[in-house]
């Protein structure tokens, strides 16, 4: 994105593979986080979510390029954690609009701030063009005081609300964690 601070545009392809625009929803459930007592772990870090399969039937754990860990489920909705460290980062709300210009047809519907682990964080819900449908979308962005952008998002090609709920239960269970 032309003006933004470097490594912004690195996040680009991350929201595709986290399945906004779904090119390839796949994440690593073995990889890059462990499972412990029903959440997930990130090994670096040691930041942990529960299991979205755990907290709503039907979403089944994933392999994707790019993210920490994805979901996806048989109506085609897909749900991911992205997490990247670059040292330096933007404010929550610009990170989260960062993700959304690469989209092509987004149209912001509802945009607002939000906090997860004791930190801001910014929620936004687009629409998107996906493969020749709309699609909707759901994306929680937080950034650490380290400088990592974590960004919890939600697509689906049905309606939004189906999954919302479990998936706003699924981002607010973020627990900061510390290296193990």
């Amino acid at each position: 994105m032309r003006g933004s601070p470097s490594g912004w545009g690195a996040r680009g392809p991350a929201l595709a593979v986290a399945g906004a625009l779904g090119v390839v929803l796949a994440v690593a459930c073995a990889a890059p986080v462990t499972r412990e007592a029903g959440r997930w772990r990130a090994r670096e870090g040691g930041a942990s979510i529960a299991d979205l399969a755990t907290l709503e039937p039907g979403w089944q754990c994933q392999e994707a390029r790019g993210a920490l860990l994805a979901f996806h489920a048989a109506d085609g909705a897909r749900a991911a954690w992205v997490r990247q460290c670059r040292g330096a980062a933007a404010g929550p709300r610009a990170e989260a609009h960062a993700l959304l210009v690469r989209l092509p047809g987004a149209q912001l519907e509802r945009e607002g701030p939000v906090e997860i682990a004791g930190r801001e964080a910014w929620s936004l819900v687009a629409s998107a063009d996906e493969d020749g449908r709309r699609v909707r979308l759901k994306s929680v962005t937080r950034v650490s005081a380290q400088g990592c952008t974590d960004d919890l998002l939600l697509t689906t090609p049905g309606a939004l609300e189906e999954r919302e709920g479990a998936f706003d239960r699924w981002w607010a269970s973020y627990a900061e964690g510390t290296p193990r």
